[in-house]
């Protein structure tokens, strides 16, 4: 369920930019040189297990203009933690991108992306004593993916508005579907 919330989200989010177009302030197509930082929130299928998701997380963004159809750069996002009963699990990711825009005008950019994903997950347990030991503990573990997805921006007066849908992780055990957006702000 929801993975199909998230679809729908995205697949709204994306229409209804295009559908403004004509409203757009245009603030000027991506140049060679341009650098964006940006903050938003990110939604994901999560990254978990037996129920314990983390799905809602902020995120921080940085991007460069290697061309005028080309960029690069990495994204974090923090996924608030989550419990269930004495369990915790804390969800973190790192992001290294590639954005290939294919559409740029009237300050609507639609860019495809692509990139790798390295993605941290925390699991703490409560230390028990069980009379044969003691168990519990916490324990991390970080592994690598790839990224496969794309996104949208629209020009403010202010700044851009960002949507993004990817698959993140892809290839292993921490594979999700996430939803991102925001604002991004040149510098």
């Amino acid at each position: 369920m929801k993975k199909l919330l998230a679809i729908v989200f995205a697949t709204a989010l994306i229409y209804g930019t295009s559908a403004v177009t004509d409203h757009a302030y245009a603030q000027g197509s991506v140049q060679e040189g341009d650098f964006k930082a940006g903050v938003g929130l990110a939604i994901s299928s999560g990254v978990g297990f037996s129920g314990l998701d983390n799905d809602i997380g902020i995120r921080a963004d940085g991007y460069y203009a290697f061309t005028d159809v080309i960029r690069g750069g990495g994204d974090f996002t923090f996924y608030f933690p989550s419990s269930e009963g004495d369990v915790d699990l804390t969800v973190w990711e790192l992001n290294f991108n590639g954005h290939y825009i294919f559409l740029d005008e009237e300050g609507l950019i639609v860019y495809a992306l692509g990139g790798i994903n390295i993605t941290g997950i925390t699991v703490d347990v409560p230390e028990v004593d069980t009379g044969f030991g003691t168990f519990g503990g916490s324990t991390s573990e970080s592994e690598f993916g790839l990224n496969l997805g794309g996104g949208v921006e629209y020009a403010l007066d202010f700044a851009d508005l960002f949507g993004e849908v990817k698959l993140g992780g892809l290839g292993g055990d921490a594979d999700q579907f996430v939803v991102g957006a925001g604002l991004r702000f040149p510098i």
